[in-house]
């Protein structure tokens, strides 16, 4: 099967720091890796919590067809940041971007 390309748009590129634009392909790589059956629209949510005085990363990743989410809480992102993010498939690639750039 022929990997899909992959986009990320300016305002990601731009606002977005490499290591959580990495953190969201892994996630995305792990579930089709385990076979899950991928919804287009791919949601992740970010938010900060805190931990014993040091800011978070958390993540949730959620889908509607089929129903699915999936929860990712790591220390290892230097700026952890409060957001959505999307990931949409396209047939031919995947595209991510902020809701709002839809």
């Amino acid at each position: 099967m022929r990997e899909k390309k992959r986009y990320a748009t300016a305002a990601i590129v731009e606002e977005v720091g490499v290591s959580i634009q990495r953190l969201l392909w892994e996630m995305l790589d792990d579930r089709i890796e385990q076979g899950h059956a991928l919804d287009y629209l791919q949601v992740f949510e970010l938010s900060v919590i805190f931990i014993n005085g040091q800011a978070i990363q958390r993540v949730c990743n959620r889908q509607e067809q089929p129903c699915l989410q999936v929860e990712l809480v790591t220390p290892q992102i230097e700026s952890p940041i409060q957001t959505t993010i999307w990931i949409i498939d396209d047939g031919d690639c995947y595209m991510m971007l902020y809701p709002y750039e839809y």
